[in-house]
């Protein structure tokens, strides 16, 4: 449907021109290259060193971008080409820089204490034969064996805790305290300490005033690093092209209608290049390349994390989008949270879409579950969960006194026949095998049989009604029609009694069915939680400003309002997509989608960051 025909290609050239061929290809962006060989010897060496420069400059552009809000901005004149690594350099000073603040103020925490002294004083009263000593003693020790001065020795206590500090003044050097421990003397004292850390601060202001300049030059790192990226790309399906003395050769795929303009670009560039290309062949696996429309793209970010199909497989993007839309906004159901969510959304796209990539499609993503939740809230009448007087103009009334909240129920219900329906058409549609085919339209007569038979039993069960006999004979007749299929074609063995059992086992396990249909009965939990929670909520803040007072009781009811809807609206969003996810790779994909696919990445010269 939205998959992409590939084509396959190979390319013989000559080896002097290799480069030339090779440059020519990652400027034309189409080809998805496949190794030939692996990488090894030289070239890995070089893919390997290309990949840790990358790496390295990536890591350079990230550090600086944190300045870039930097209010005091000072700019750095350098050329483009040292920018990157003046960046480097900066930033290895300012960590030096912010390492020695750290340790001075350890120091300076630790002399406050022992309060400014003049070391070169202490030092020439040592050289004249006055001896001061620094002590630390555990409040343990000192509690046990008190402290033991030996005699003709001054003793002054500076503090008790954490530890006991003290002083001793002394005619000779060695002195012994038992359970004290001597402190050596710091390399400055506490004034210089203050000084030394007031000028690294100035140093780093001015440092981070210099990196926030470079990072108004961003384009310039990003450009280096897109430059590093593509080199380090190019050298890695360099080294996987089988290579000789003479000649090279490459293989690979492309879009089918891209085939035409490879062919005359090579030609219009008199390239010593021979280009086939062929049709897939039966046991050919091509990478996947999805081209889908405005409204299914937006479904693509979500759907990779489940995988890629398979390039002969039906694509599930078109069965997947519009019933995820629809299930996250029955999950949320208010019109309210719905309208705060595509508000969210937008801001963050505004503030952060331009900077990462992927983002935007992210974004419109959830706008359009935004959206389903608005036209879902406003049909029940559900904004806020608030409870409205004149219910007249809602279409689906679920509230509980005014309205009927099971015809979500049954619509939920309805809504995974036709889910898990279409999810069995579209297995019989992409299996290959008549064995499978049969397997699939065997589940199918089964699902539909036991679907007629209970809604006679529901809606039609007296036999004057004119649906009552055709739904009885016609559920039977199929049920019996899957039942018979699923026994005798759930194998293909030869052996009629393996089989047989094979399909005694099968039969057995389509009470699985059951399951899969009620488990969309989450629709109706979740679509009645969200606005049953949220009228919680407002009869909290009523309770609480009818308690309180109208002066106290309106800034206390606003913030109960504001956490709990906030509360409320994150798990809303998070339950919505979960089990909206789930009703997709869980009962729905299990028929018919198996992953394994291969994206397409041509070999391309990059355009954007990491």
């Amino acid at each position: 449907m939205a998959i992409a025909k590939m084509t396959r290609v190979f390319m013989v050239g000559a080896a002097v021109h290799k480069d030339e061929i090779m440059r020519f290809l990652q400027s034309a962006g189409v080809v998805h290259l496949e190794p030939v060989v692996p990488l090894a010897g030289e070239f890995e060496k070089q893919a390997s060193a290309a990949l840790s420069k990358l790496r390295q400059l990536g890591q350079i552009e990230q550090a600086v971008a944190r300045y870039r809000d930097h209010q005091e901005r000072i700019p750095v004149d350098c050329p483009d080409g040292e920018l990157i690594s003046r960046a480097e350099q900066m930033l290895v000073e300012l960590q030096e820089i912010r390492n020695r603040r750290q340790t001075l103020g350890r120091l300076s925490e630790e002399l406050s204490v022992w309060g400014d002294f003049d070391l070169e004083k202490i030092r020439r009263l040592e050289d004249n034969g006055v001896y001061i000593r620094r002590w630390r003693m555990e409040l343990k020790m000192s509690a046990n064996a008190g402290l033991n001065i030996p005699d003709l020795v001054f003793v002054e206590i500076v503090a008790e805790k954490p530890a006991l500090l003290f002083y001793t003044i002394s005619m000779t050097r060695a002195v012994d305290i038992h359970g004290a421990a001597p402190l050596p003397w710091p390399e400055m004292n506490l004034s210089d300490c203050i000084r030394e850390i007031e000028r690294l601060k100035a140093e780093e202001s001015n440092l981070t005033g210099r990196l926030a300049g470079i990072a108004m030059r961003s384009d310039v790192l990003k450009a280096q690093v897109t430059e590093a990226l593509n080199d380090a790309r190019y050298l890695e399906n360099i080294g996987t092209l089988h290579a000789g003395e003479y000649l090279f050769g490459l293989q690979g795929w492309l879009p089918a209608d891209l085939s035409e303009d490879l062919l005359k670009s090579v030609e219009e560039k008199d390239l010593p290049l021979r280009v086939v290309v062929r049709d897939p062949l039966p046991d050919e696996e091509p990478p996947v390349l999805f081209r889908n429309n405005w409204f299914i793209r937006r479904i693509e970010p979500l759907q990779k994390l489940y995988g890629n199909p398979k390039y002969s497989h039906l694509d599930p993007s078109y069965f997947f989008a519009p019933f995820m839309i629809l299930f996250f906004g029955i999950c949320m159901g208010d019109a309210g949270y719905g309208l705060v969510s595509y508000v969210l959304a937008h801001m963050i796209g505004w503030k952060w879409g331009r900077t990462i990539e992927g983002l935007p499609m992210v974004v419109r993503l959830c706008k359009a579950f935004a959206v389903s939740a608005t036209i879902v809230g406003v049909i029940t009448g559900s904004v806020f969960g608030y409870s409205f007087e004149d219910r007249s103009w809602v279409l689906l009334d679920l509230d509980v006194t005014a309205g009927d909240p099971m015809k979500l129920f049954y619509i939920s219900l309805a809504l995974g026949v036709v889910h898990l329906s279409l999810s069995y058409l579209m297995g019989m549609i992409q299996d290959r095998y008549w064995i499978q085919k049969i397997q699939k339209i065997g589940l199918f007569s089964v699902f539909w049989g036991g679907i007629l038979l209970v809604c006679r039993s529901i809606w039609f069960a007296l036999p004057e009604q004119t649906l009552h006999a055709p739904l009885l004979y016609g559920g039977w007749g199929m049920l019996a029609l899957g039942l018979l299929l699923t026994l005798l074609f759930s194998s293909d063995n030869k052996n009629w009694l393996i089989r047989l059992g094979l399909g005694l086992w099968s039969i057995y396990g389509l009470t699985g069915l059951i399951g899969d249909l009620l488990s969309y009965a989450r629709l109706f939990g979740l679509g009645i939680a969200t606005g049953a929670v949220a009228a919680v909520m407002n009869q909290l803040a009523k309770m609480v400003l009818e308690a309180a007072g109208p002066i106290a009781g309106i800034p206390l009811a606003i913030i109960v309002i504001l956490v709990g809807h906030s509360f409320n609206l994150a798990l809303s969003i998070l339950g919505s997509t979960v089990h909206s996810a789930r009703l997709h790779f869980v009962e729905a994909f299990k028929s018919f989608f198996e992953g394994g696919g291969v994206e397409y990445k041509p070999f391309k010269i990059e355009r954007g960051s990491l």
